[in-house]
C-alpha cells in the first residue's frame, strides 16, 4: 500500500468515526431515562399500556388498555379507555415526544423519554392499529356494589332486578334493585339500543344493565344502552 492510499484511508476511517460518534450523541440527546415522569401536561396524549394505575394525566387523553386490565375509576373519569388483545407494549405518546415504559404504566416505572422522529411516528402507528381494534373499556360492577359513587361518568356493566320499565319508553325513571338491595335509577342513553316494546316484559326480572353511570346529589343514574334478560 503506497503512503497516498493510507493516508486516504486514515482520513476516511477518522470521518467516518467522526459521523458514528456524532449520531449516536444525536441519539442519546433525543433518548433519555426518567424515573420522575409526569404526563398531566402532555397534549394529545395517547396510551398503549398493559395495566394502569393511578397516575396523572389530562383530560381527554385515550388509552387502549390490555383486554381484562382492571383500570381505577380516576382514569376513565379523565380519559376514553378502550381494551384489545395483544397489548404487549407500555407506551405514552404526546405531540413531540414520547415515554416508552420498563413495565406496567405505574407510579415509579422507569422510562425512556424520547423526540425521535422515527420512533414517535411507529408508536403512533402502533396506537392507531390498536385503537381501530379495540372495544370501550367496561367496569362490571357486580363486586363493586357498595362504592358506586367512584365509577362515575364510567361505562359499567350491572346486574339487578327492573321495576317499571315502561316508563323508560316516557323519558322516565326505572328503578334497578341490585343484589345488595341498594335501588338505583335507569335511564335510556340518547344512543340506546333498547326494544321499547320488549322492554314491556322485563318487569320484576333480573337483567343486565349496560350503560355510563352517573351521580346528581345522592342519587345514582344509569344512562342505559342496553337491558337484557339474565
Amino acid at each position: 500500500m503506497d503512503l497516498f492510499s493510507a493516508i486516504i484511508g486514515f482520513i476516511t476511517g477518522m470521518v467516518l468515526t467522526m459521523v458514528a460518534m456524532e449520531y449516536m450523541l444525536y441519539r442519546s440527546q433525543r433518548n433519555v431515562i426518567l424515573r420522575d415522569w409526569d404526563l398531566s401536561s402532555e397534549e394529545n396524549l395517547r396510551i398503549c399500556a398493559t395495566n394502569v394505575g393511578d397516575v396523572p394525566i389530562p383530560y381527554d387523553t385515550r388509552i387502549v388498555v390490555r383486554k381484562g386490565a382492571k383500570v381505577p375509576p380516576e382514569i376513565s373519569r379523565r380519559a376514553l379507555v378502550k381494551e384489545a388483545e395483544n397489548v404487549n407494549m407500555n407506551f405514552a405518546l404526546s405531540e413531540d415526544r414520547a415515554y416508552i415504559f420498563m413495565g406496567s404504566l405505574m407510579r415509579g416505572t422507569p422510562a425512556i423519554l424520547t423526540t425521535d422522529e422515527s420512533i414517535l411516528e411507529e408508536l403512533d402507528s402502533i396506537f392507531k392499529r390498536f385503537w381501530e381494534e379495540s372495544e370501550r373499556h367496561i367496569y362490571e360492577l357486580s363486586e363493586s356494589l357498595e362504592s358506586l359513587e367512584e365509577f362515575s361518568g364510567s361505562l359499567v356493566r350491572i346486574t339487578g332486578r327492573l321495576l317499571n320499565p315502561e316508563l323508560l319508553r316516557h323519558g322516565h325513571e326505572a328503578m334497578l334493585v341490585l343484589p345488595n338491595g341498594r335501588v338505583i335509577s335507569v335511564v335510556l342513553s340518547s344512543d340506546s339500543r333498547v326494544d321499547d316494546v320488549g322492554i314491556l316484559s322485563l318487569h320484576g326480572t333480573f337483567v343486565e344493565v349496560e350503560g355510563v353511570l352517573r351521580v346528581s346529589g345522592d342519587k345514582i343514574i344509569l344512562e342505559a344502552s342496553s337491558i337484557r334478560r339474565t
